[in-house]
């Protein structure tokens, strides 16, 4: 197989595996919506088939490297390959935590901070398929505004935490479910840097150019 082809496949891959972290993403954005935690629970059984994607992807990488003697554009397109199966892998993992802490989302003295999970949560996962576009499109500019997009997610993020600290504040007995959603907090803020480091490395793959998107 010639290693256009091989690094099609590749690309293909990524591809697959990009789609099962989006499902993964609206599964888990859906069981926070509707309290499903049967859906919760298939989203913490389904992490197992992404980490899958990502041992083949640098399975694939490693051979090509090892018997295709890359030129310095391909090597740079499975460097690109690697990296962004590693975010996605990450991704995945972010999901499943936050799949696991679909009831504490429910506590009715937390009703004012389910808003702003949702609107991050919404947030990161159009992100994530805006970059996957990106990605097949090989639009660095694309890749720069998805990028841009974790300024609202940073502010989200700060929104909630200052909101989640006043109600532990002034409701001590909130104390371990708050901490469990300034965790989901944190979560879906990762998923933005994430999504991030996909941009900057769609950005190299596209244009030779090492960026340090949204610092």
């Amino acid at each position: 197989m010639e290693i256009s082809h091989e690094i099609d496949a590749m690309q293909q891959n990524i591809l697959r595996m990009g789609a099962r972290v989006d499902t993964a993403l609206r599964k888990t954005l859906a069981a926070l919506e509707l309290h499903d935690y049967d859906l919760a629970a298939e989203v913490i059984r389904e992490d197992s088939t992404i980490d899958a994607f990502q041992a083949t992807i640098e399975d694939q990488c490693t051979r090509i490297i090892s018997t295709a003697h890359p030129d310095p554009a391909d090597l740079r397109q499975l460097l690109v390959g690697i990296k962004i199966s590693s975010s996605l892998e990450r991704i995945g993992d972010h999901a499943r935590h936050l799949a696991r802490r679909a009831r504490v989302v429910t506590d009715p003295l937390f009703v004012e901070a389910l808003p702003l999970v949702r609107r991050m949560a919404q947030i990161d996962t159009d992100m994530l398929h805006d970059s996957l576009t990106a990605y097949v499109q090989r639009d660095a500019g694309a890749a720069r505004a998805i990028a841009a997009r974790d300024d609202e997610i940073d502010a989200l993020n700060n929104q909630l935490y200052r909101l989640l600290i006043g109600i532990m504040q002034e409701h001590p007995e909130t104390i371990e479910k708050g901490i469990e959603l300034m965790m989901v907090n944190r979560f879906l803020e990762r998923l933005g840097d994430h999504v991030t480091n996909i941009c900057e490395w769609i950005v190299f793959a596209t244009r030779n150019e090492h960026v340090e998107l949204n610092a």
